[in-house]
């Protein structure tokens, strides 16, 4: 059976007790404090909005002064950058700063004045220039996210494209990741023909139109490379995947199948993660087994899956997600039968199971690892399925998507209640 719910600490129950009363005022449309709110809300120029802000910036900037993590994603400080370059220059432990779409020249040189910084989260749509990205200059920056997903350029001068990125590579020598952008391997590549020598410490790359020019930059410049997203690859570039020396985890987005396969074949595999996107043609489970028997983590879109021996067992396999898919249930079955120690599987996509195949499928195996069941177009699988999973499945948590089985609201009304009152952390999904 599902696990039991372990019982909330009394310290936790007060501030949910709390904070629930605290909603309940300020949610109740006859309340005075709730009316106070909507009535400041609705009548508050861009004068009083702003006061606001100022409130919770000033009070961040005067008690957070040993503050090392900050996120304001969602606070819409972009209009007003006096005051985040103001809070920024008071906090200087900072080791976490996330402000996508705030930055602009001023707010850069002030990060660029955190010795402390780790990891930085300044992508989507731009606010400062060339010449105030250039003041980005730090040796403790690991982790950075710039740009927006397949845009070339960060802002609006000329030449903001890979020349620039090439630039903060060189100003950030100890960067990590780069995040967001998608055309790193280009800089890469203008970096390598300046100088062959030139090293980064990068471990992901995400390249977009790679060839082989970018791919040899890539591994000359990057030894510590683990994780590589490469997006619409050029000829030869998927197939050499494997002079990647530490690779990890690959992501593929339109890649060839013949090119997949001799990857795959010649790699020396390591491979942890492994994501296939609109990469079309097909994929035998069970030849990837034996040529990566360390994969934890297997994402496939748009593409044909079949499992041809059923011997083949992947003994590290996790996590699964398949969305879009051309797979049979034979496929889904020996995936559940074949990973004794997946946690989580999810399926987009049209399956035919019945009650008797999941009978059949507990009957053989415990399924004991997992945690996560996703069988979201699952029309022929009722509530027996759900009551079976429930209490054959010892480390069950997420069961779902129960709109596409053919179970009522009625019963996942009724087996809520039942969970409910056997203390069983089991969560029927989608929740209402």
């Amino acid at each position: 059976m599902s696990p039991k719910k372990q019982p909330q600490s009394l310290n936790s129950l007060t501030i949910d007790v709390l904070s629930n009363r605290l909603i309940e005022v300020l949610s109740d449309d006859e309340g005075i404090y709730s009316s106070d709110i909507q009535k400041f809300m609705a009548s508050s120029t861009s004068d009083g909005l702003q006061s606001l802000l100022d409130k919770i910036l000033d009070v961040i900037a005067q008690r957070g002064t040993g503050l090392q993590h900050l996120n304001l994603k969602g606070v819409w400080a972009r209009d007003y950058p006096h005051l985040l370059t103001h809070l920024l220059l008071s906090l200087k432990f900072l080791k976490t700063l996330m402000i996508p779409h705030m930055a602009d020249d001023r707010v850069i040189q002030a990060i660029a004045s955190l010795q402390h910084l780790v990891k930085l989260d300044i992508s989507g749509e731009a606010c400062y220039s060339c010449t105030g990205i250039r003041l980005l200059k730090s040796a403790s920056i690991r982790i950075l996210d710039i740009g927006s997903f397949g845009k070339l350029n960060l802002c609006q001068d000329a030449c903001s494209g890979y020349e620039l990125v090439a630039e903060i590579l060189e100003n950030l020598p100890n960067l990590n990741v780069l995040k967001t952008y998608s055309f790193t391997g280009h800089s890469l590549l203008l970096l390598y023909e300046k100088n062959s020598n030139f090293k980064t410490k990068l471990t992901y790359i995400h390249a977009t139109d790679c060839d082989l020019n970018v791919f040899t930059a890539m591994t000359a410049t990057c030894p510590y490379l683990e994780n590589v997203h490469v997006n619409c690859p050029r000829e030869g570039v998927v197939a050499r995947l494997g002079d990647v020396g530490r690779l990890l985890a690959v992501k593929i987005t339109k890649g060839e199948e013949v090119e997949l396969k001799t990857f795959l074949r010649d790699s020396r595999s390591h491979l942890d993660t492994l994501k296939l996107n609109h990469s079309g043609g097909s994929l035998d489970l069970s030849e990837l087994c034996e040529s990566a028997p360390y994969l934890s983590t297997l994402e496939c879109y748009q593409m044909h899956l079949k499992f041809i021996n059923p011997l083949t067992f992947f003994m590290c396999l996790k996590k699964v997600h398949i969305l879009y898919c051309d797979i049979s249930d034979n496929v889904v079955k020996t995936l559940l039968s074949n990973a004794p120690f997946l946690r989580s599987i999810t399926v987009g996509c049209p399956l035919e199971m019945t009650d008797g195949d999941m009978f059949r499928i507990l009957a053989e195996c415990t399924l004991e690892n997992l945690e996560e069941l996703l069988l979201n177009d699952a029309r022929f699988l009722t509530v027996f399925s759900v009551e079976l999973l429930a209490d054959n499945c010892p480390n069950l948590r997420l069961l779902g998507s129960l709109t596409g089985w053919e179970v009522t609201q009625e019963q996942i009304d009724s087996l809520r209640v039942l969970l409910a009152l056997s203390n069983v952390d089991l969560t029927l999904w989608p929740q209402t």
